[in-house]
């Protein structure tokens, strides 16, 4: 009954339906990336703090590089910007076959990296929080999770299947050929304006913080919980198929409370979900830190992370898209909270280096994502608070 809701209602928000579409097939090859590019690095013999050296340059070049993407982006438009970002962004796939050791082409993947995100995260975001409606951002968001999720469930088990039948190369090129065709729905899109035009001083002194602020927090969480887990999960379980198969099943314990999670928020429940989300995030994190060690163990962790990361991120997500689209240009909204998330993900890769020099356990510097929480449950609690019904 709610799924169906939910449906029907996106449906009447064109842009909003072709973006969702857009991101179910781009979410593929995001998945690959977020699951496969640190493990197939180590599978190489590159070192931890090899790789988070990379993952620091990456932050650091397009947190100095993002002016251009406000740039492209008011001089083309948001949705022909988007087009470009996803096009340019299928190529990073063929950079990762490239690179076989701590050489140039490791260099030319973290910069390619950095421009990925750059140029693909802020036109979409930005566009993505324009298009919505404010009043029913839980339902968009639930639909696009749900369509998200469907697909997030595959890559796992398949992308650990194709790498063991037949190397990486296949799971890559698998996920540049959903790259551009994840491009198809937005050329029936139409174009969105970002807002009052301003530059980076009018911007500074008059876009909303807060989505600044709950980026640095959430890149702190993303990094160091789901990132780093991803490392020691796979470390644990010791083969890709077994991997991919547990990362599944979590994958489908979200998809569902997701979609339940939009209408409830709509309704104007969000205050007490972000907080049963953060806590329940907080139990995991503090869990998987000293206390997941055997399948049994990960298994159970797996089912209360799925339902903590449903409520969290629906509520982080309406919450960070409402406020965008309140301020006075959504593309600085988002070029400000972008930046945060560099920030946040810079910061947890460094300390993560030096504490893994130091003899200190990866599974232990989960804990980082404790100091994320905190700063995220700071905004939500502001947002919520200050709202009867989103």
């Amino acid at each position: 009954m709610i799924t169906h809701k939910i449906t029907n209602f996106v449906y009447q928000n064109r842009n909003i339906t072709l973006l969702n579409l857009h991101s179910a097939l781009q979410r593929f090859s995001n998945k690959t990336l977020d699951v496969f590019g640190a493990i197939y690095f180590l599978s190489l013999g590159i070192s931890f703090p090899s790789v988070a050296l990379a993952w620091i340059a990456s932050f650091l070049i397009r947190f100095l590089l993002r002016p251009f993407s406000v740039w492209l982006s008011n001089r083309i438009g948001l949705r022909r910007a988007l087009i470009f970002g996803t096009i340019f962004s299928s190529g990073l796939f063929l950079i990762f076959l490239l690179v076989d050791g701590v050489n140039i082409w490791l260099l030319v993947f973290a910069l390619y990296l950095a421009l990925y995100d750059i140029l693909y995260w802020l036109p979409y975001n930005a566009y993505y929080a324009i298009a919505g409606d404010e009043k029913s951002r839980g339902k968009q968001v639930a639909f696009r999770s749900g369509l998200i999720d469907l697909v997030q469930i595959v890559v796992p088990i398949l992308g650990a299947v194709l790498a063991t039948a037949f190397g990486f190369w296949s799971l890559y090129v698998s996920a540049m050929i959903c790259m551009l065709l994840s491009v198809i729905p937005i050329f029936f899109a139409k174009d969105e304006s970002p807002g009052e035009k301003m530059n980076f001083r009018q911007a500074f002194t008059q876009v909303d913080k807060r989505g600044l602020i709950m980026q640095i927090g959430d890149g702190i969480l993303v990094n160091a919980h789901s990132f780093l887990w991803t490392i020691v999960l796979f470390l644990l379980i010791g083969n890709l198929v077994g991997f991919g198969g547990l990362i599944t099943f979590e994958l489908l314990v979200t998809t569902v409370l997701s979609l339940v999670l939009g209408y409830f928020i709509d309704g104007g429940n969000g205050k007490w979900i972000a907080r049963f989300g953060l806590a329940i995030v907080a139990l995991v994190v503090i869990t998987r830190s000293f206390w997941v060690t055997t399948l049994p163990q990960i298994f159970l962790v797996n089912f209360i992370s799925a339902v903590g990361i449903a409520f969290y991120s629906m509520t982080y997500q309406v919450g960070i898209y409402n406020l965008a689209k309140r301020t006075p240009n959504t593309l600085w909204f988002h070029f400000f909270a972008e930046a945060g998330w560099d920030i946040g993900g810079a910061l947890v890769f460094l300390i993560a280096a030096g504490l893994f020099v130091l003899g200190v356990e990866l599974q232990h510097m989960i804990l980082l994502a404790l100091g994320g929480l905190l700063i995220v449950n700071y905004v939500l609690k502001s947002y919520y608070s200050s709202i009867d019904k989103i």
